[in-house]
């Protein structure tokens, strides 16, 4: 089983590398972009779940950056909301 993304009970999300299309700030001159290793960030950190201009599901965080996904909505949403539980949960693909 392949897992693409991951809650904890500590409120972490792990987002598996091959998911992700962008990770950038948007308003920097320069994006960033995820190599190898999954991407965990705190659910805290999170601003809101929704879909970016290009209709990708993103995560737009507090400090800027965007985390676009190649994920259904639906997944990053019960993925989302279990970490703001604190409930562990994973979404298989």
């Amino acid at each position: 089983m392949n897992i693409k993304l991951r809650s904890t009970s500590d409120g972490l999300i792990y987002i598996k590398q091959s998911v992700i299309i962008n990770l950038k700030r948007p308003n920097s001159l320069e994006g960033a972009k995820a190599l190898g290793k999954p991407i965990i960030i705190n659910v805290n950190h999170i601003g809101f779940l929704s879909h970016n201009i290009d209709g990708n599901v993103t995560f737009f965080m507090a400090n800027g950056f965007e985390i676009s996904m190649n994920v259904f909505y639906s997944e990053a949403e019960e993925v989302f909301n279990s970490a703001k539980a604190g409930i562990a949960l994973e979404v298989a693909s």
